[in-house]
């Protein structure tokens, strides 16, 4: 693969085709960003089917949300989490990225659709990323045949992302990947200048609505200050996001990684969805991934047969067959959950496979929504 450092007019052409770089306008607001130029406005014209009207509005047919983790991380959006020094954002960042690219749940967030997934680190050692990125495969043992990761290490003379050169290259490199998910981890080291300065967000901007328009996610990885509470530099960072998560430090003696998630802006929240962005305590423990939500939700009624697979699952966890977890919970592994519920008829294994490979994924997912089981990767417990 050869995608060569862009030069800054070639970079121009990709973002900013109209003007030349002397050209260029300042940023005149959240929505602008140096994307039109105030001389066209003696040249504009209204298109007459332009919907405005609440009877256009009512007759538009618009695409629901490409998700690809729970309700929460979809192909547009655009999410920030910020975390101090030392907590573990990245080794969630590479854990959210591998699960989606391997169209795994995490957490307590079920699976969407498989996509291709671009992991972009700016402070790693090489050594230190290949540890991490190995590890979390061996964690889940997914198919990672989608996921991609890139060191700033391995790109000579990289080009900042809030720079027109360093937007046009890493444009190339994810349009030569099909990614449909990008990571950038982080912030601090991936762009250059005053991070308090708005201007710097301002000029990284363009690769932000461009990676929308292309229907790409993407999720910034962000460093706090001295204030550990919220995101280093400045606010309006966050106002062209959707969502914007922070972790908190949680103190447990038998891991380093362990902090509280709380989504402190989520635009795309609803009532029917909310579980999704509730806050939720997270901890890295005998290298498993564990989690607690914040909010017990009551148990919805399920169907006899789900119910049944329920009974199949609390049958394995009782069998010397279940894993050990921390806080006296056991996890069954997804093989021997099926091999249960093919034994208690609910399943053909042998004469049926593909439909009893849909069907356990069919009671996993009801279950989960029920909120009567957790799940990560192939293994399952419930939730008490």
């Amino acid at each position: 693969m050869n995608i060569p450092a862009p030069t800054a007019r070639a970079a121009q052409v990709v973002i900013l085709e109209r003007f030349e770089p002397e050209e260029i306008p300042m940023p005149t607001g959240p929505e602008d960003y140096g994307m039109a130029n105030p001389e066209d406005a003696a040249e504009i014209k209204i298109p007459d089917d332009l919907p405005l009207s609440i009877d256009a509005w009512r007759e538009r047919d618009l695409p629901p949300p490409d998700l690809i983790l729970g309700k929460w991380l979809s192909t547009t959006s655009r999410a920030l989490i910020s975390a101090p020094t030392g907590l573990g954002k990245s080794n969630l960042a590479i854990a959210l990225g591998q699960r989606v690219a391997a169209n795994i749940g995490f957490l307590h967030w079920n699976p969407g659709r498989r996509v291709k997934v671009l992991y972009i680190d700016g402070e790693m050692s090489r050594r230190l990323l290949k540890q991490r990125v190995l590890d979390e495969e061996r964690r889940h043992g997914g198919d990672l045949s989608g996921f991609y990761t890139l060191s700033r290490e391995d790109v000579e003379r990289f080009q900042p992302l809030n720079s027109p050169a360093g937007q046009a290259w890493i444009l190339a490199l994810i349009q030569h990947l099909g990614v449909e998910l990008v990571i950038f981890d982080n912030i601090m080291s991936l762009t250059l200048g005053d991070q308090t300065n708005e201007l710097v967000w301002q000029q990284t901007m363009p690769l932000v609505v461009e990676l929308t328009r292309r229907a790409v996610g993407q999720i910034w990885i962000h460093h706090t200050g001295h204030d550990e509470t919220k995101g280093y530099g400045t606010k309006t960072r966050e106002w062209s996001l959707d969502t914007v998560g922070h972790l908190e430090k949680v103190e447990r003696e038998d891991t380093d990684v362990s902090f509280n998630l709380v989504f402190r802006k989520a635009r795309e929240r609803t009532p029917t969805i909310r579980h999704d962005f509730q806050d939720v305590k997270i901890a890295l423990v005998d290298d498993q991934w564990e989690h607690e939500a914040s909010e017990a939700l009551r148990p919805e009624k399920v169907s006899p047969r789900i119910r049944k697979a329920l009974e199949a699952l609390q049958n394995v966890l009782a069998t010397d067959q279940a894993k050990q977890l921390s806080a006296n919970r056991r996890a069954a592994h997804r093989d021997q959950w099926a091999a249960e519920c093919d034994a208690r008829g609910l399943i053909d294994l042998k004469g049926k496979p593909d439909s009893a490979r849909t069907l356990m994924n069919t009671f996993r997912r009801d279950l989960v929504a029920a909120n009567l089981i957790a799940c990560d990767g192939d293994w399952q417990w419930l939730i008490r």
